[in-house]
Formats: structure tokens, C-alpha cells, sequence
């Protein structure tokens, strides 16, 4: 559900063609990934953790990698899960993706560092349950969290659960995220970490080391599901 003051619409004007595709793709993305998920066998585990944020503080910032947002989005559906995106033909086409997950996505310039995007989270953690950053997005390094999150949990003084999820068997984009989606009735663990703090300012040296705790906590339990589950090179879209 979209909320009065926030931003999520970009101000860019799309080609005919970019018009077109934007309205024809998300609703059979939502179709086709919504159905492969639904069949999957889901286990959950330690949501408490989330939960526990969430009757504290009203509100939860989870940390994911991109490769999984698939895989959350059906995982927290109902919740008004916010995230952000770009103005870009991408972000729009992203957003319109996550509408029809029931998520929506605030919206800045990433050319202008992701600030604008990030103002606007900064205004959504009050207002909604559950809000979202891909850490490692939009365009990688992969598993490799930038200070987004920590930035944000600076601002709001709320602490950061990383999210992970992996799934078995799952086909992978050729994309640098290698993004996964699941074979129909595959096995899927989501699993959430243990709540980090915040950083007590948005001094550098205080930002840097929430981030590195983010990125190998939601590391080690990404590492620890796919060793569970003998994930190991899950084939790319395409590949021979």
C-alpha cells in the first residue's frame, strides 16, 4: 500500500515501447515466479528474531542480497514490505514487479549516490512493518554489502536483521547477482540472523563497522543454508 509523502513514482518519461513492456511484464513475472514459489516446500526459521523488532521498535530493516528478493517478496507478502528503486527504466520495471507482490519500492537517483532513495526509507521505517535493502544492489559487487543499510540504521536507530534465503533445486541468471528462481517443488530455507545494532553515528569508522557485521552475518548464514542443502553450481538461464 502506497503512503501519502513518500516518493514512488519516477519522473522519467518512457518510450513506447518501455510503456508497453512495463505493462505487460510484471503482471507475468508476478504470474509465473509467484506460481514457482507457491509450489516450492518452505521452512522459516528463527522469524522470532524479526518479530521481536518489530513489537520493540514498530518497525524491522532487513538486510538481503539480490539474488534472494524473489524469493522474499513472496516470503513477506501482506506485510507492505517497502524497498527502494531507481528512476531508471529498470527501477520502474523493478517497482511494478514488487506492486504486484504487494511490496512497494520508494524511489531515487542512483547516479546521485542512492541519497534520495535512502531519504525516503529514512521517512517509510516509522510508517510500515517491514522495509528492505538489497545491500549488495543495484549492480554488485555480489554478497558484498554497501553502507546503505548501515546508514539508514544510523538514522533511525533501529537495528538491522539480515534475511537470508536459499533454495534447491533453483535455476540462476547469467546477470552478476545470479539471480535465483525456483524449479517447480523445490525446497527453500529463509532463515534470519540475529539482530545487529546500529551504529551509534554516521561517522565513517562507525558506518564501516555495521556494514562488514551485516554483510558476514547474512554471509554466513547464506553459506551455512547452501552447504545444508548441497547447493553448488546451480546452472545459469541459458546455459548449455
Amino acid at each position: 500500500m502506497k503512503l501519502p509523502g513518500l516518493v514512488y513514482d519516477s519522473p522519467n518519461r518512457f518510450t513506447f515501447k518501455q510503456r508497453v513492456q512495463l505493462a505487460l511484464i510484471p503482471p507475468a513475472i508476478s504470474y509465473l515466479y509467484g506460481g514457482l514459489a507457491s509450489s516450492c516446500r518452505w521452512e522459516v526459521r528463527n522469524q522470532h528474531r524479526m518479530e521481536q523488532v518489530i513489537g520493540h521498535y514498530g518497525s524491522v530493516t532487513l538486510g538481503v542480497w539480490h539474488e534472494t528478493t524473489g524469493m522474499l517478496l513472496s516470503l513477506h507478502k501482506g506485510r507492505n514490505f517497502h524497498s527502494t528503486a531507481s528512476y531508471s527504466f529498470d527501477g520502474e520495471l523493478a517497482a511494478r514487479v514488487c506492486h504486484y507482490f504487494g511490496a512497494e519500492t520508494v524511489r531515487g537517483s542512483s547516479s546521485k549516490g542512492g541519497s534520495l532513495a535512502l531519504d525516503q526509507m529514512e521517512k517509510a521505517v516509522p510508517l510500515v512493518p517491514c522495509v528492505g535493502l538489497t545491500m549488495d544492489g543495484p549492480r554488485g559487487p555480489r554478497r558484498v554489502a554497501k553502507p546503505g543499510v548501515a546508514i539508514l540504521a544510523a538514522r533511525t536507530q533501529r537495528p538491522i536483521v539480515p534475511n537470508a534465503c536459499v533454495v534447491q533445486p533453483a535455476w540462476r541468471t547469467r546477470s552478476w547477482d545470479q539471480f535465483m528462481i525456483p524449479k517447480p517443488f523445490a525446497r527453500v530455507i529463509c532463515d534470519f540472523g540475529e539482530p545487529i545494532p546500529p551504529p551509534p553515528s554516521e561517522d565513517r569508522d562507525d558506518i564501516e563497522f555495521t556494514r562488514l557485521q551485516v554483510e558476514q552475518s547474512l554471509n554466513a548464514i547464506t553459506e551455512a543454508l547452501e552447504v545444508e542443502l548441497g547447493v553448488s553450481g546451480q546452472r545459469a538461464l541459458g546455459a548449455p
